[in-house]
């Protein structure tokens, strides 16, 4: 017979057990409107919600929310009693499948008292103890699906996940700013003056934010600094939140005053002596990182020799440092190239451009490199772009001798140990002497960077020889002259700086390292004029001089160069900036002469292309004049022009058609003036900076016009004319650099005047200051001729010296043509010059 004691404490548990899921489904269904009444007003607290509520709706609000739970729970709750044995014997046999309620078996007792009734019934009772293993309890079942059809109870959890991701961080300091409405500020004590401020970082540029007394909800930036007065009272008051409480320090006996850095948001609360004086919730606003990408087609272009950086970065409050880090493909372990990027205005939060380097004599030129933006804000953070491969630029070198040296150069930088490739080229060099067609030195500078790399193992004697490959190449490719003459214009340029710097700030420090600069100035002309007496001995010419230069000699230049020195040593800047200025220009008859007696076809090819993209330029002011004509044509017709955004049913449609006419060739110019920037950028190897501006005001004024306004399309025309005006005169500069000047050629910067006549306010149509008059000799012209080429010599008939003009000559007046039509139509320009123009164009 089982023993009935371990049967009888396993069907006490399983009674617990059962009592307790009737007891849940009882209680599960009465609590579920409360609970779904505070979930709600949860979501509402992650939400930020009551915070925007006045003080008193959110503590209504509260209160009523506590008494709606409190209410519904006791009404829930109001029914429902604790189970007993029996409901729990009933649950049992029901959940186990037993039949005949074999339970109650266990409770009741036989009527009779016979042996043989007793002896059945105990018989009874064995076999029912032994069902008590199998009591099944069962899961509860509290029904709230048939209470709730609809499932709402899941989309209050939804919203309670979704709130809770939207308050991140800030969920425990909202969930208690809902608990804890901001009351009323009590009445201060009598004096008592209270002034909160926060403070951003310098980096932000946002100005101080003044806090209320009332209260309120502010946002601030990260690493804000807040600062409380408090004046009036003897007691300190004290500052809360819902980490930390701080007193406030005596400023005297009246005066208090607390700062606190703040890194998050929550309550922050003044009290003193149990009162509020002021509450502010703070929402504290994270620093993001900056971002950096890549512009397009990074690299290098055919036949340009700068490595293009195509960028754009952005940051919340302002990038303050760019930098392009290449890693050599074939080598990434090897220390990458560090290319600092300028920005444009400071530290923009949201900028773009292109910078274009010269990094033909690193090492690594022509080979494939991994670029990586890094972009830094003033909080120290960065951002870093996506890896970009390309190739970076390098120099183009014909003579034999030069190629070989960049072709081992380039060897050493992908594999710096293994030296037996370039030795061996060295070696097959030396045996070649005449490949140096007589040059001692470069054969000896040959042998040394052979035994460079053959004797020394340090890993230092790879770049040193590298370095040497360099010079030796450029001396093979260029001559003594050329290269002389580059060192030269670095020293000029090094000297231009450093009188720029003495001038503005004449510090010791500044006008010693002038006087260092013009001594190295001094001793890059007595090379250079050392290069050209040796080229011509060696040509058996005379050194090629015009005859405006004729007279230049080494002498006259040391001795233009030692009086400014001496200038500068004395602290005289503005004899040091006159002397400096005569030097320049003598430098420049200098390379004018030598350019014009040694400019090869190329060179002269290359200036011809420049000449024509000029000319191009020239057609485009002449065009973007005639749309700016057309816009002020429509403006005058239609003088109160309605809003762009709710067009005039009433006006004709010509406008219209010629309006979206104009805006197609206004894009057209648009696409011919990149074409442009690209053509000229590959032939000298810069881009002039107005050219730019050009294309920024065309886009505008592409813009402007699709949405109808020719008041701000005329004005986005008129300074694309201007930006064209000041980059023909900058591709001219450029091209007189580069290219020279060729015999003839008039103007400062090596370029024709294209509008060169004055103007009443005695300024020049193009610009450039004061110039001639329209049948006035040009000062610039030697020939002594108007700006179209008349003879401005009287009122003389002759004829006989006036050329039909060439197609440069024409696109220049149609050019001067078409600045006089576009000043005519500025109708706020004075009536004088309106009516001294209306001359003017009844000339042409």
């Amino acid at each position: 017979m089982t023993d009935p004691a371990p049967s009888s404490r396993r069907l006490a548990g399983r009674r617990l057990l059962a009592r307790g899921a009737i007891l849940f489904e009882a209680l599960w269904p009465a609590l579920w409107p409360p609970i779904g009444l505070i979930g709600l007003f949860a979501c509402a607290a992650l939400l930020n919600l009551p915070a925007l509520l006045p003080p008193l709706a959110h503590l209504v609000l509260l209160l009523t929310v506590v008494l709606a739970v409190a209410v519904l729970a006791v009404r829930g709750l109001r029914g429902i009693r604790l189970p007993d044995d029996r409901a729990a014997d009933r649950r049992l046999e029901t959940s186990s499948g037993l039949i005949h309620r074999p339970l109650s078996v266990l409770t009741d007792r036989p009527a009779g008292g016979d042996s043989l009734g007793v002896a059945v019934w105990q018989a009874h009772a064995a076999r029912a103890m032994t069902q008590i293993g199998r009591l099944k309890v069962g899961l509860p079942r509290p029904g709230l699906a048939r209470r709730d059809p609809r499932a709402l109870r899941y989309g209050l959890v939804l919203c309670l996940l979704a709130a809770a991701v939207i308050a991140g961080l800030d969920a425990p300091a909202r969930l208690l700013a809902a608990l804890s409405p901001s009351l009323p500020v009590a009445p201060n004590a009598p004096g008592t003056e209270l002034q909160a401020w926060i403070t951003a970082p310098a980096y932000t540029r946002v100005a101080p934010i003044f806090l209320k007394p009332p209260g309120g909800t502010v946002s601030v930036p990260a690493g804000s600094h807040l600062t409380v007065n408090v004046s009036g009272g003897t007691s300190a008051p004290t500052l809360s939140s819902n980490d930390r409480s701080d007193r406030f320090t005596a400023l005297d006996h009246t005066s208090f005053q607390v700062e606190r850095d703040l890194a998050h948001g929550g309550l922050l609360t003044v009290r003193r002596d149990g009162t509020t004086l002021a509450a502010w919730t703070l929402t504290v606003v994270a620093d993001q990182p900056p971002t950096a990408a890549w512009g397009e087609n990074p690299g290098h272009l055919p036949s340009a020799q700068q490595t293009r950086l195509p960028w754009q970065v952005s940051d919340d409050y302002g990038v303050t440092g760019l930098q392009a880090e290449l890693r050599l493909r074939d080598r990434p372990e090897a220390p990458p190239l560090i290319v600092r990027i300028p920005l444009p205005g400071g530290s923009p939060k949201d900028a773009h451009g292109l910078n274009q380097q010269d990094l033909t004599a690193h090492p690594w030129a022509g080979l494939p490199v991994v670029g990586q933006l890094i972009a830094r804000d003033a909080a120290n953070q960065t951002g870093a772009s996506a890896d970009a491969t390309f190739d970076l630029a390098e120099r183009p070198f014909h003579n034999p001798v030069a190629q070989l040296l960049i072709a081992m150069r380039k060897a050493l930088s992908a594999h710096p140990d293994d030296r037996d490739v370039p030795l061996d080229g060295l070696d097959r060099l030396m045996q070649q002497p005449a490949l140096f067609n007589g040059d001692l030195g470069a054969y000896l500078n040959l042998s040394s960077i052979y035994y460079l790399l053959a004797r020394n193992p340090n890993a230092s004697a790879v770049p040193e020889a590298q370095g040497a490959m360099w010079e030796l190449a450029l001396h093979m490719e260029e001559g003594q002259t050329e290269q002389s003459a580059r060192q030269l214009e670095q020293a000029r340029q090094a000297a231009r700086d450093a009188l720029d710097r003495a001038t503005q700030q004449p510090t010791d420090a500044n006008r010693q390292a002038l006087e260092k600069r013009l001594q190295e100035l001094r001793q890059a002309i007595d090379k250079h004029m050392q290069a050209l007496a040796e080229q011509a001995q060696r040509n058996n010419e005379m050194t090629p001089f015009d005859p405006n230069a004729a007279q230049l000699s080494n002498r006259d230049l040391d001795k233009m160069a030692e009086q400014a020195q001496q200038a500068a040593r004395q602290g005289r800047m503005q004899d040091a900036q006159q002397q400096m200025a005569e030097l320049e220009k003598m430098l420049d008859r200098l390379r004018n002469a030598h350019s014009q007696s040694g400019g090869s076809k190329q060179a002269n090819g290359q200036r011809q292309r420049g000449k024509q993209q000029m000319g191009a330029v020239q057609d485009m002011i002449g065009r973007e004049a005639g749309l700016m004509d057309h816009a002020q044509q429509r403006t005058e017709q239609n003088p109160a022009q309605p809003n762009p955004a709710q067009p005039n049913p009433t006006q004709s449609t010509d406008p219209a058609e010629q309006r979206e006419a104009d805006r197609r060739v206004q894009q057209a110019l648009r696409r011919a003036l990149g074409e442009l920037m690209q053509q000229f950028s590959d032939l000298t190897g810069q881009m002039p900076p107005s050219l730019g501006e050009a294309d920024q005001a065309m886009r505008d004024s592409i813009g402007r016009l699709g949405q109808g306004d020719d008041v701000t399309a005329g004005r986005s025309q008129q300074q694309a004319i201007a930006a064209l005006q000041k980059g023909s005169r900058e591709m001219g500069q450029t091209m007189a650099q580069q290219f020279g000047r060729q015999p003839g050629q008039g103007g400062e910067d090596g370029e024709e005047g294209v509008m060169g006549m004055m103007m009443p306010d005695g300024s020049r149509a193009d610009g450039r200051g004061p110039g001639p008059m329209l049948g006035q000799p040009d000062p610039a012209d030697p020939n002594g001729r108007d700006p179209l080429g008349r003879s401005a010599q009287g009122n003389s008939t002759d004829n006989a010296d006036v050329t039909v003009p060439e197609e440069r000559e024409r696109q220049r007046t149609q050019a001067i043509q078409e600045e006089l039509r576009r000043r005519g139509a500025d109708q706020e320009r004075p009536r004088e010059e309106l009516d001294y123009i209306d001359r003017l164009l009844k000339q042409f």
